[in-house]
């Protein structure tokens, strides 16, 4: 039996599960896809690595800066040489200052595998393993999968997006002292709402890769990422190309406004989607942005977090708890960067178990 399962391996439950891996629990952790990260996401297209979730690490609380500069001195991240634009009037593009943001040359997905490095495949690291049920008690719980295997654990931490926790406790049948503690966390859980989007990635011929009008700027860092304010289609374009060295053409990774996601999300076919995005990009950017030698589409049902649950972590009874981007550490309103809250949800969800154990 495993001291603690912690089911989802995103920020917030690689965070929960390094802390209590490095207080000495015996830790199994685990995640229905075959990839670490969750929206910490890179994909390999045609040989090339592409960011198509988390656009850069920005830090914003104190917590997570401690990390950024755990990271930094692994070699991990680097600084993102990168101009930025806003577009506040239809394709007009504007200068702005902006923060330092980090990315990963290896791709974002390597933020996750350091955070998991003391973890090894198929012994206390479970990839493809979708849980549907959790059963038992405090103090022996057991995690069932979709393929009909079973783990057994004293304590669990579900580090999933909301929907799917709520789905998740559902299953539990609680002993009559503890059914109204599981439905009022599965109420509070099921106030939190998101926002969806859609991610393009694209890539192009090289001889693309200085002919970006006004976007070429020999004099400064070849990075560029543009924030569009104006449209109804698009929210960001960045060069994800230049995050790594590379000779090949530019690779574009385009995010959609939440409300033009929402019109596509449960649709089966992307790729009327992806082409309004990219034509929208070639009017703002330039007119090659159309016609991509190659591009993908992928879906975030639970991209950015629109009402999120207003504590750190929430508690279900005695050594159960969730937690995610989904819950606010610092008591404010999340943005469309949740990382911080990710990562300092983790931190609460390792301390609650420390404090049931």
């Amino acid at each position: 039996m495993w001291d603690v399962a912690v089911i989802g391996a995103g920020l917030a439950g690689l965070t929960c599960a390094r802390e209590l891996t490095a207080a000495g629990y015996r830790v199994c952790l685990l995640d229905k896809s075959r990839g670490l990260g969750g929206r910490i996401a890179t994909r390999r297209v045609d040989g090339v690595s592409v960011d198509h979730g988390l656009r850069y690490w920005q830090p914003e609380t104190a917590g997570l800066q401690a990390l950024t500069k755990e990271l930094l001195a692994a070699g991990v991240i680097k600084p993102w040489s990168v101009r930025a634009y806003e577009i506040l009037q239809r394709e007009v593009l504007t200068p702005v200052d902006h923060p330092t943001v980090y990315v990963a040359a290896a791709g974002m997905n390597a933020i996750a595998k350091y955070l998991a490095r003391d973890f090894t495949p198929d012994e206390n690291l479970f990839t493809s393993y979708r849980a549907v049920s959790i059963s038992g008690q405090p103090g022996q719980w057991t995690v069932e999968f979709d393929d009909g295997e079973a783990i057994k654990a004293k304590q669990c931490a579900v580090a999933v997006p909301a929907p799917q926790a709520a789905e998740l406790l559902d299953t539990y049948t609680s002993a009559e002292n503890r059914r109204q503690v599981r439905s009022t966390a599965i109420t509070q859980i099921g106030a939190v709402e998101y926002w969806s989007r859609l991610s393009v990635l694209a890539g192009y011929d090289s001889q693309y890769r200085h002919a970006m009008g006004q976007l070429s700027d020999e004099n400064g860092p070849e990075g560029w990422m543009v924030t569009d304010k104006a449209g109804t289609s698009t929210q960001w374009v960045g060069l994800d190309s230049s995050k790594r060295d590379q000779s090949d053409g530019p690779v574009l990774v385009i995010h959609s406004k939440p409300a033009f996601a929402q019109q596509y999300i449960n649709a089966g076919d992307l790729q009327p989607a992806a082409s309004v995005l990219l034509r929208a990009c070639a009017r703002k950017l330039v007119d090659w942005v159309a016609q991509p030698e190659w591009f993908k589409i992928h879906r975030w049902p639970y991209a950015y977090v629109k009402t999120f649950h207003p504590e750190a972590a929430l508690s279900v009874g005695e050594s159960l708890v969730c937690g995610g981007d989904w819950c606010s550490a610092t008591g404010e309103e999340p943005d469309l960067k949740n990382i911080d809250h990710a990562y300092l949800s983790g931190l609460a969800m390792a301390e609650v178990l420390k404090a049931s154990a």
